[in-house]
């Protein structure tokens, strides 16, 4: 090889270095995720269910979740009433003003869940040992009643429901950022 062509290969060698060590850092760190041979494929094709495009924007990992199309739009409506009734006091991984709501269908039942919603303070004032120890946890402070029918409360579960670690991601990669 000539010294000229080394001259010209020799920066274009270095980019693609930076562009390869640059990717397997990201890729490492969880900001860049690889995509399978079969994804990409599948990903270039417009969603062929509400299901697919209603769940591609709800979950904040950026990982779309195959479900039917009732739970999609159930999690669509839990979405606007957690965002209109909960998200002042509650995130699904996160305690804001009161505990964060991922995981409690498997704490408590779901009659229990929907006496809780629509009056916490009966609840707490028929000696419920669970309802009187997130009461003493999070200062005393009362949760306001909501009259929600039960499809509602189950809409707002199937929300929280889908978002269930979602935030622990967005966080592990904010730190590696920070």
């Amino acid at each position: 090889m000539s010294h000229f062509s080394l001259k010209a290969l020799f920066p274009l060698l270095v980019v693609l270095l930076v562009f390869l060590i640059g990717g397997v850092f990201f890729t490492a760190t969880g900001l860049l995720e690889p995509f399978p041979i079969e994804e990409t494929a599948q990903s270039s094709t417009p969603p062929d269910s509400l299901a697919q495009a209603s769940t591609a924007g709800l979950d904040s990992a950026s990982q779309t979740v195959a479900m039917a199309p009732e739970q999609a739009e159930a999690v669509a409506a839990g979405d606007a009433l957690f965002k209109s009734n909960c998200a002042q006091c509650h995130a699904a991984n996160d305690v804001v003003v009161g505990p964060a709501l991922a995981g409690i269908e498997k704490r408590r039942p779901e009659k229990w869940l929907f006496n809780w919603v629509r009056n916490s303070s009966k609840v707490v004032a028929s000696g419920d040992e669970y309802a009187v120890k997130l009461f003493n946890q999070y200062g005393k402070q009362q949760m306001p009643s909501f009259q929600l029918s039960d499809q509602e409360i189950r809409q707002i579960l199937a929300y929280v429901s889908s978002q269930e670690g979602s935030t622990a991601a967005m966080n592990s990669a904010v730190a590696v950022v920070n």
